[in-house]
């Protein structure tokens, strides 16, 4: 007996790679509040726990750590999205999200809506991160409620948090005063060629894609470039950090 692979067999439901990019148009129009607020609740209750087992640790020292973890799994999502299951940020763009633009961009709102609370509360961050925020808040809604713009703001975000993992670990090092010498050098150097890579290099070429794009809501105009403006203020200070520390070999600045 044999079997035309060509045609469907009766009781056999084999997913395509479609099926990992379908189009989730259910929500357009709409916010997924629940799903919003489960995944702050998430991030709320992980820090509340992580507070519980490191209770001789700072709140700051605690908080870096849902940091860290949220910007870990935020990339692994996101080069996912943009490098294995696809579509492709560069000439997908205002089009609607996938299953998965969706459940990364609901994961991270409900990270960034906690985070900006405890920014807000505890007067960690200057007026440029808490913008940072905003924008970032502002994109995610506007993409979950058009049910648009999950290819673009996956790979910002992908981008944006792929050097957090660098940043927490120099600051804990710093905490523990082992921020120095070639270790320092390493973190230092990781972090810079990263962020230049990523955030600068390859989130140039997809700012200049996406804002040449004909057909652009206005939304996404003024966010990509209030978000891109902050990339090259971070972008500028970090360099001029790096360049003086390690190049110049000048007097040591305070790190950005």
């Amino acid at each position: 007996m044999t079997v035309d692979l060509n045609v469907p067999q009766e009781g056999i439901n084999i997913p395509t790679s479609d099926d990992l990019v379908m189009k989730d148009s259910s929500l357009m129009g709409q916010l997924p509040l629940t799903a919003i607020f489960t995944s702050f609740f998430f991030w709320a209750n992980l820090y509340f726990y992580v507070c519980v087992f490191n209770r001789t640790c700072s709140p700051e020292w605690n908080c870096r750590i849902v940091t860290a973890l949220h910007g870990t799994v935020a990339s692994i999502l996101s080069f996912g999205s943009c490098f294995v299951f696809g579509p492709w940020p560069f000439t997908y763009i205002a089009q609607p999200n996938t299953q998965l633009h969706t459940a990364i961009i609901t994961i991270s709102i409900g990270y960034f809506i906690f985070d900006f609370i405890w920014c807000l509360w505890y007067q960690t961050e200057g007026i440029v991160m808490l913008a940072h925020h905003v924008v970032s808040l502002v994109g995610f809604t506007y993409s979950l409620y058009t049910g648009s713009y999950g290819s673009e703001l996956t790979a910002v975000l992908g981008g944006s948090e792929v050097t957090n993992p660098f940043l927490q670990t120099r600051w804990f090092l710093k905490e523990m005063q082992l921020y120095k010498g070639r270790t320092a050098f390493i973190i230092d150097t990781l972090f810079f060629v990263t962020y230049l890579c990523f955030r600068l290099g390859l989130g140039t070429a997809l700012h200049y894609t996406i804002q040449t794009y004909p057909k652009l809501d206005l939304v996404p105009t003024l966010g990509g470039n209030a978000f891109y403006i902050i990339s090259v203020v971070f972008g500028v200070q970090i360099t001029l950090f790096y360049v003086k520390k390690y190049i110049l070999k000048t007097k040591r600045i305070p790190p950005p």
